[in-house]
This record gives C-alpha cells, structure tokens and sequence, in this order.
C-alpha cells in the first residue's frame, strides 16, 4: 500500500471524525474489548481541536485515511512520573490515539506511524515520545515495544472518559 503519512488540514476534521467512528464501531463490532466511545473518547470536538491545532497526522492511500494518530507537546498529568530520561517540557511529544483501520492489521501501519511521529519529533529538537496504555491493552504494548518504546511504570491515572484508572507508561528515547 502506497502511504501519504502528513499533518491533517483544518478542512479534513470531519473526515478524522468519520475515521475514528468507523474504526470505534468496527473494534466494538468485532469484540476487541477497546475503551474509546464515541462522544465520549474522542469526542467529535476532540478530533477537530486537534486538527486545528495542528496535533492530528494522519496515513492516507487513494485520498481515504487508514491510520491516525495526535501528537502533543508535554501533558502535565506526566510530571508527576519520574520517567528514566531527564528532559524540559520542550523536549517531550506525547502520542496519543494511534490506530490503523482494523481490515489493515498485520501490514506494518502502526509502525510506519510511530517511526514518522519519531521523525518528526526529532525534527522538532525533542529528546523524547511519552504514551499511557491502558492496562490490558497488549497489542498496543507489544506494539510499542516492538517500535522501541521501553516500559517505566504504571501508574493510577483520572481521565474523563476512564474515570481513575491503571496506565501503563512508556518511554522512546529519540
């Protein structure tokens, strides 16, 4: 498959909405045990502020999007975390919402995703990606592991849609 993997445009928010919907039914469909809701995490506004601010990338093939992720500076929620690399807030990217449509699985989507995401953070003088999985959530741990992302701790986090909740937190040193 032939990937564009950029940066949304403000005219493409409802698209990204209509992409993560999809994916969110898809997952619930096919009994995935995945946490997101629609309207509830990500929410539609979720989704267009992002692509305003400019955090939303996306991977498309034919003008269709197969696979997204936002990136943000540093979440203060995380500097309650000793995380093994020291680093100021401007050297930090968070990765959230990655997904790849579930018909692509097994095609080294997520990666490609998570290697741009590494590029581009790189680009932008950062030392390193942090994320929060969701304890459980093994095929996005082995996935991240796989990326080398490396494990740091586990940690009680309060989220909206999760309520306060096991997190694991991984680390990839640029």
């Amino acid at each position: 498959m032939d990937l564009e993997i950029r940066r949304a445009k403000e005219d493409e928010a409802e698209k990204v909405t209509e992409f993560y919907y999809e994916v969110i039914d898809l997952l619930h469909e096919r009994g995935t045990g995945v946490k997101w809701e629609k309207d509830v995490y990500p929410t539609r506004t979720d989704l267009s502020d992002a692509v305003k601010k400019g955090e939303m990338h996306i991977g498309l093939s034919d003008n269709r999007i197969f696979c997204a992720f936002r990136m943000t500076g540093n979440v203060e929620l995380y500097n309650s975390i000793t995380w093994p690399t020291e680093t100021l807030p401007v050297e930090v990217r968070v990765l959230h919402l990655l997904t790849v449509h579930p018909d692509l699985n097994g095609m080294g989507l997520a990666k490609k995703m998570v290697s741009y995401a590494a590029d581009l953070s790189r680009k932008d003088g950062c030392k390193v990606i942090r994320l929060d999985v969701l304890k459980g959530n093994d095929p996005a741990e082995k996935l991240y592991l796989k990326c080398g992302f490396r494990f740091v701790t586990e940690q009680e986090i309060f989220y909206e849609d999760t309520g306060l909740t096991d997190f694991r937190m991984f680390e990839l040193v640029l």
